[in-house]
């Protein structure tokens, strides 16, 4: 899920939101809404959970205004 630093890469936040989302990897499209690609509020909260209790700095709002895959990786991996 994340490293050891509790941070999240491009590849873990893919992968997560494909194993929530219930669709293949290759599925996925970066730049358009995951709430057209079937991603609600509860899926979205497992999600940050799941980060959370791994350590990642995540937070719900800024996700759920922001639902594009390319705008997570974005915010959320270490620079």
């Amino acid at each position: 899920m994340t490293d050891n630093n509790g941070t999240l890469d491009r590849a873990q936040i893919f992968a997560d939101t494909a194993r929530v989302l219930d669709v293949e990897l290759d599925e996925l499209v970066a730049d358009v809404s995951l709430v057209d690609q079937g991603l609600d509020s509860v899926r979205l909260m497992a999600l940050v959970e799941e980060w959370r209790n791994a350590g990642a700095d995540v937070d719900f709002v800024t996700l759920a205004s922001t639902p594009v895959l390319d705008n997570w990786v974005d915010e959320l991996v270490a620079k």
